[in-house]
């Protein structure tokens, strides 16, 4: 009888100490969130939030960098007011593609809806632009995305050399389809 006891106190202690590692692992594994008022995604594997620059607009609510896409960065906007809709939220988002990229963009892929995991309607488009580094011209990606939320309408532009540009555009759209 004691035999019997010893043993099933031992199979209960392991059963525990199991139950306890895969708990641990769950919450040291769970995933990178953005929040902002009521409106969160989930940032894929090897991204951070990282502070925003004091001379930025009123809107940019955040900034995302990738660890492993080398200059990769996402800025997520926020508009809130009755003036703002989508097509002004677009415009919004062409100048500040035509700003950054002052010798020239184009358009890689039109203009695409989603359903989020929250049931928000996205739209994503692609963008390729050029820029002057040190005497020769460079060309970058921007996916950009846009979606009307209880926050407010966000606007994401994502910033990446065209070699990186297949990477970001799959974290860019994991990032969209986890917004709630």
């Amino acid at each position: 009888m004691i035999k019997r006891s010893r043993l099933l106190y031992f199979v209960l202690f392991n059963a525990f100490l199991f139950g306890l590692t895969g708990f641990a692992l769950q919450v040291f594994a769970q995933e990178n969130p953005f929040n902002y008022n009521n409106f969160s995604l989930t940032l894929p594997e090897g991204w951070v939030k990282q502070d925003i620059s004091k001379g930025s607009e009123k809107e940019v609510i955040g900034s995302l960098k990738s660890e492993k896409i080398a200059g990769t960065t996402v800025l997520v906007l926020c508009y809130k007011g009755w003036r703002y809709n989508y097509s002004s939220i677009r415009i919004a988002g062409l100048k500040t593609i035509a700003a950054v990229y002052p010798k020239g963009q184009e358009m890689l892929k039109k203009e695409t809806k989603l359903k989020t995991e929250g049931g928000l309607t996205a739209v994503t488009e692609l963008w390729r632009g050029a820029v002057d580094a040190s005497g020769t011209t460079a060309f970058l990606q921007t996916p950009m995305g846009i979606m009307e939320t209880k926050a407010g309408w966000i606007l994401m532009l994502g910033f990446t050399p065209s070699a990186s540009g297949p990477p970001l555009e799959e974290d860019f759209l994991k990032m969209i389809k986890s917004a709630k």
